[in-house]
């Protein structure tokens, strides 16, 4: 069987994510557990959650531009350079309001990051491969955040030295990019943001990205504390996250290939459907023992973590190749819009309710999203023909 071309010509790409995620995966554990240490208040931790979805937002509306002027390679290589020095300043100024300023500088390099990968993806992924080539970005990013929760073992929480690994990795992320000799896309000529455009294309793709913001972003901002709060050691909370990731990772493959061939936002229905029973569960027996906790976290995984890249590949199939790069922007400014709320309001019910509200928060969303994907289902049954 003939390996479509797409996959070479991401691979330098995919090899920089890895390295990236790495080092991404290793500070979204390290820091709200660093926080927990030098004990900050759940609300403020909260915070600091949603500034980096707040300094994401401001991201995505630059990236752009950014883009278009710099080109993919250069403007990537901006972005780890700032986020590399905003990692470093973490244990220089052990305060609340210092770290979510710095999350905020770093979730704008991170939004730019974002935008500049999933547009080249989809500028070298044709529909018939789309959701594979998406798949195996996903399976790269989790193995690298993988890699980077677990590192978190063998280092101290609140140390420098757990920072320096970061900033490290994050630097080395530039290596594969400069060697390859793939030729980037093209930049966009007009930078722009169509907001209405966009959710007049794909309502269940703008939808679905609101949703998995507000969920995901609320999950890795918070589910380190609920984990610490549920009695896990810091061992077990390492591997709780990593449980999400696998569950992810072992997924992906089987529903790009289902993607490809069907509509995606039955695919969508029936991961979220999945989501909300865990999630219920994850409430039911939140003072279990360890495994029970890992196992939940893996089946949240495996149904919650689909829904961006679904939502993602949906999305680009109407927009047309051309706007890649503004439909990946958009997606990660509705993306980020729901982040940015959900750890707060998410660390505020915590805080009334206890660790397990983490998971009814985000159960209640995905109920709605349930609903609202019927809806359009009810109203369009399908849909697979290029947005005008």
């Amino acid at each position: 069987m003939a390996v479509h071309p797409a996959y070479a010509q991401v691979s330098a790409l995919l090899a920089a994510v890895f390295i990236l995620i790495a080092g991404n995966g290793l500070s979204n554990t390290l820091i709200p557990l660093s926080a927990t240490v030098a004990e900050f208040p759940a609300l403020s931790i909260g915070l600091i959650g949603s500034s980096y979805f707040g300094g994401m937002l401001i991201g995505c509306l630059a990236a752009p531009r950014i883009i278009a002027r710099a080109g993919h390679i250069r403007a990537f290589a901006a972005f780890v350079a700032i986020a590399t020095v905003a990692t470093l300043f973490h244990p220089v100024f052990i305060e609340p309001a210092a770290w979510a300023a710095i999350r905020a500088v770093t979730g704008f390099c991170f939004a730019g990051l974002y935008a500049t990968i999933e547009s080249w993806m989809h500028d070298k992924a044709e529909n018939v491969v789309r959701g594979r080539v998406l798949a195996l970005y996903q399976i790269v990013h989790y193995a690298g955040s993988a890699t980077g929760q677990q590192a978190i073992r063998f280092l101290t929480v609140s140390s420098f030295v757990s920072f320096s690994v970061v900033a490290a990795a994050l630097s080395l992320s530039v290596l594969p990019l400069t060697y390859t000799r793939t030729d980037p896309p093209d930049p966009p000529p007009v930078p722009r943001l169509r907001l209405g455009w966009l959710f007049r294309s794909s309502p269940v793709g703008v939808v679905g990205a609101l949703v998995s913001g507000s969920a995901n972003g609320t999950f890795w901002s918070l589910a380190p504390v609920f984990a610490e709060r549920s009695g896990l050691s810091a061992g077990n909370v390492a591997s709780f996250m990593t449980a999400t990731i696998v569950g992810a990772a072992l997924v992906q493959w089987p529903v790009g290939r289902l993607a490809d061939r069907s509509d995606r936002r039955f695919l969508m229905l029936a991961a979220i459907a999945i989501a909300v029973a865990a999630q219920a569960a994850m409430v039911w027996f939140a003072r279990s023992e360890p495994w029970v906790l890992i196992l939940l976290a893996a089946a949240i995984g495996a149904s919650a973590l689909v829904l961006y890249p679904l939502a993602s590949s949906h999305t680009q199939d109407l927009g047309g190749r051309e706007n890649a790069v503004e439909v990946s922007t958009g997606l990660l400014l509705a993306y980020t819009i729901g982040a940015i709320v959900g750890p707060t309001t998410a660390a505020w019910m915590m805080t009334w309710i206890g660790p397990q509200a983490l998971f009814i928060h985000n159960g209640v969303i995905h109920v709605l999203f349930v609903v609202f994907i019927i809806g359009r289902l009810w109203q369009r049954p399908a849909r697979t023909d290029p947005a005008p």
